[in-house]
């Protein structure tokens, strides 16, 4: 009895997948637009940070080590304005 259950339990579990390929594929260009405008406002929230002399915030700083691909305390100036 035990296997059989199992059985369904993995034809359900591949169906989901199948599923969460075409939720994924049906919302990629929303999040391409919604990728872009977080950006750009990241990018004004940095840029005003820096002008005004503060440390950069905790999203700002996820923002560019993911840009750079790197741990934020790895991170040098001039990479953190390459990435801006």
């Amino acid at each position: 009895m035990a296997r059989g259950q199992h059985r369904y339990r993995h034809r359900r579990l591949e169906g989901e997948k199948k599923n969460r390929a075409v939720v994924k594929a049906y919302n990629a260009p929303s999040t391409v637009k919604e990728t872009a405008r977080r950006d750009v406002r990241v990018k004004a929230l940095i840029k005003a940070q820096l002008a005004a002399g503060k440390p950069l915030s905790a999203t700002a700083q996820s923002w560019v080590a993911r840009q750079v691909g790197r741990p934020f305390t790895k991170l040098t100036a001039e990479q953190i304005a390459k990435a801006i």
